[in-house]
């Protein structure tokens, strides 16, 4: 794989991430502006934001940004590309300060630095041994005994913590659906990975079948992830919230494409271990971006 590729994939992350979290931000601010009667009832919201323009433009965006990801999964790992999530929230975050004309403060200001060093240093030492794989080289990985467990359990895990407070008759933690939400964005994420690499094969007629399930997957997690997100910042603290969700959409696909995907088999020792430390740096930037700053158009409860 050339380098212009591999950097034409971290453009295309960048962009993803980007477009996305501004997307999602703008989304939310319509709701937020809503009178309290069109909040109160699902249909009657619906109903609302389907007309609203501010609305519409966010959920473009975000649809757009499928778009990006696509192109920036196709020629670069998921250790390279995953890591990007933590620009995006930093573009939620300077557009909530311009939105509400106030300057960055020191922590944000050291989390950017953080997120944006682990970025920098994970794209670097992944283009270096950077992995591609055939159709039916990711079918032997992906669908090996190893990969369906990790997705069995987590998705597994995700519904437990959501019916168990039904079968108890308790009110829904939004911590469980912050949690239900990230696993599902980070089988989005694989499934994404998995059809640009039946795309890269160019030879479409092969398991058409599966790709058209994992197209239908892609859909339904999409919208599963994206609604009870936004579902959850009615129930509890927005800042919470992100990082979790932040965090396992970020160490979900990087956990499968290292270990089960062989990503870093051909990384000698030194780099696997600042590639690991950049990963960790990265997250670290973004649990203390999404803990320290909660952009007032996105209160509710807090």
């Amino acid at each position: 794989m050339s380098k212009l590729l591999f950097s034409l994939s971290i453009l295309s992350g960048l962009a993803s991430f980007s477009l996305y979290n501004f997307g999602f931000a703008l989304e939310k601010k319509a709701i937020q502006k809503l009178p309290a009667e069109k909040k109160e009832k699902t249909i009657i919201l619906l109903k609302t934001i389907l007309r609203n323009p501010l609305w519409l433009l966010g959920l473009f965006l975000t649809i757009i940004s499928v778009g990006f990801y696509f192109v920036a999964l196709l020629w670069a790992p998921f250790s390279a590309i995953a890591p990007l999530s933590g620009f995006g929230l930093i573009v939620l975050v300077i557009f909530a300060h311009i939105d509400l004309k106030e300057s960055l403060k020191k922590m944000e200001i050291l989390s950017f630095s953080l997120i944006l060093i682990g970025i920098i240093v994970s794209s670097y030492l992944t283009s270096l041994e950077s992995v591609t794989f055939t159709w039916n080289e990711w079918l032997g990985y992906a669908h090996s005994l190893g990969g369906s467990l990790l997705i069995g359990l987590s998705v597994l895990l995700s519904v437990v913590l959501i019916i168990i407070p039904f079968a108890r008759k308790t009110k829904m933690k939004a911590y469980n659906i912050a949690i239900f939400a990230g696993i599902i964005a980070g089988v989005q994420t694989i499934l994404i990975k998995g059809i640009t690499v039946w795309f890269s094969a160019q030879n479409w007629n092969i398991n058409l079948a599966i790709v058209i399930i994992y197209i239908l997957s892609m859909l339904a997690t999409a919208l599963i992830s994206t609604g009870s997100l936004q579902f959850t910042f009615k129930e509890g603290k927005v800042s919470i919230i992100m990082s979790i969700y932040n965090g396992i959409t970020t160490l979900f696909p990087i956990f499968f494409g290292g270990f089960l995907l062989k990503e870093w088999e051909n990384m000698i020792t030194v780099n696997k271990v600042f590639l690991g430390l950049a990963i960790l740096v990265t997250l670290i930037g973004i649990v203390m971006l999404s803990l320290k700053h909660t952009p007032s158009f996105m209160k509710e409860d807090d």
